[in-house]
């Protein structure tokens, strides 16, 4: 699996496969749009950002470009973990990489709905991830509950039978 050691390879990765999301569904994206997905005010982004920036406000708005973003990166979630898991870990990992700085794709990806995206680990409830569950988790939740309330009933119940005998 690709590891990504800096924010430009994560974020090319990140919008690579965005622009070929868009491609596959037939989404058209202007050359702002795709360079918007760069944007970034703090860390790496392209050497000519801010004016981007400043056609993209006069020219586009904003909340249905967030949407739209937003909407492939759901669809290339659902697909890649359906059909391709080793893209779908690289998204994992890239998205990883770049959260450790301030961009405005992170945004769009973090307005994916909580049922929506990825799936799950062991005890989905406890993580912070925005990712459907897969089917057992509940059950494997509740077992889960059960052994530990058994493990803590079962101590309690040792602790008071030690301390009646003393």
């Amino acid at each position: 699996m690709k590891e990504f050691g800096s924010f430009r390879e994560a974020l090319e990765f990140l919008v690579g496969t965005i622009v070929a999301e868009a491609k596959r569904e037939s989404v058209s994206l202007s050359d702002v749009e795709r360079k918007m997905l760069y944007f970034s005010e703090t860390d790496w982004s392209l050497p000519n950002i801010l004016e981007v920036n400043d056609e993209f406000e006069r020219l586009y708005d904003g909340d249905e470009y967030e949407a739209k973003i937003t909407g492939l990166i759901r669809d290339f979630l659902i697909r890649a973990q359906d059909e391709n898991e080793e893209e779908f870990e690289c998204w994992i990992k890239a998205e990883e990489k770049l959260r450790e700085g301030d961009y405005y794709l992170l945004v769009m990806i973090n307005a994916i709905p909580i049922s929506e995206g990825k799936k799950c680990r062991w005890l989905p409830s406890f993580s912070d991830s925005r990712f459907p569950r897969e089917p057992g988790d509940r059950l494997r939740l509740w077992l889960t509950a059960l052994a530990f309330s058994f493990s803590l009933l079962t101590i309690m119940a040792v602790y008071a039978w030690i301390s009646g005998r003393n």
